[in-house]
């Protein structure tokens, strides 16, 4: 078995585990690292569903900081899946809630990432 399964069965019973006990934050936070483990292996719709139950779950929690990398990357892949406009505004989303946090390098990468996106949607 490759990494990739291994740390792919990690997640899924962690994920489990964290259902079993309703542990939401849990399981947020490790349907992100599986969405990412999943773009990673090329499975862009299977990592989309991950990151947009994710991305709900920390918004429900208040979690911020989960909200935001989660957002970051589920705008990213709207974006580059064709929902350009949805992407770009939960791009913005992370961009504002990294600054407000105070999180200056993640908000400074979302935003030179969103003037990309910006730049790219304004070209078609």
């Amino acid at each position: 078995m490759d990494q990739s399964a291994d740390l792919k069965a990690e997640y899924e019973k962690k994920l489990k585990e964290y259902e079993q006990s309703g542990d939401s934050k849990g399981k947020a936070e490790t349907l992100y690292e599986m969405a990412k483990l999943e773009i990673s292996k090329g499975n862009q719709e299977q990592a989309l569903l991950m990151l947009m139950e994710a991305y709900s779950r920390f918004q429900k929690l208040g979690e911020s900081k989960g909200h935001c990398f989660a957002g970051e990357l589920l705008g990213q892949l709207l974006f580059v899946s064709g929902n350009r406009q949805d992407g770009l505004a939960v791009v913005r989303e992370a961009f504002r809630g990294f600054t407000e946090m105070g999180m200056a390098e993640e908000a400074e990468k979302t935003g030179q990432l969103l003037a990309v996106m910006e730049e790219h949607a304004a070209g078609e």
